[in-house]
């Protein structure tokens, strides 16, 4: 299962050729985003410019539709505790470990996110980045 940070979903809804390319290589697998990443979403959405908000929001709402939404819960709090204290390179935010923490435990194996992301290194989990 390959996971979409927010900034790659926005780059996805504003149809970035990279973004859109790499996820037609790989069409048949599952993608997944957590529910912090889709909180994120939504607000970007509705705080932009209130011409095109309903737009934006019926196509986040399309997008969600397409995604499995990985849960922010007890699992995934366990597994970020657990990669909190295993991560190797710079550190990383509460939320970051939260997102960590529902990916793991969601059965997420790569997270695509962009180059100014400040997301950890793990064994376990392949951050695929997007400039």
């Amino acid at each position: 299962m390959k996971g979409l940070d927010t900034p790659v979903l926005i780059k996805l809804l504003r149809g970035d050729p990279k973004v859109v390319a790499h996820l037609k290589k790989v069409r048949a697998e599952e993608l997944c985003t957590t529910a912090i990443n889709l909180f994120e979403l939504e607000m970007v959405a509705r705080n932009g410019p209130r011409n095109g908000r309903e737009k934006r929001l019926a196509a986040v709402e399309r997008l969600r539709r397409k995604l499995t939404v990985l849960a922010v819960d007890e699992g995934a709090s366990r597994a970020a505790a657990l990669a909190s204290s295993t991560a190797s390179g710079s550190s990383w935010s509460g939320l970051t470990a939260l997102i960590v923490g529902a990916l793991l435990s969601g059965g997420c194996k790569e997270w695509w996110t962009v180059r100014e992301a400040n997301f950890p290194t793990l064994a376990s989990l392949k951050v695929t980045i997007f400039g």
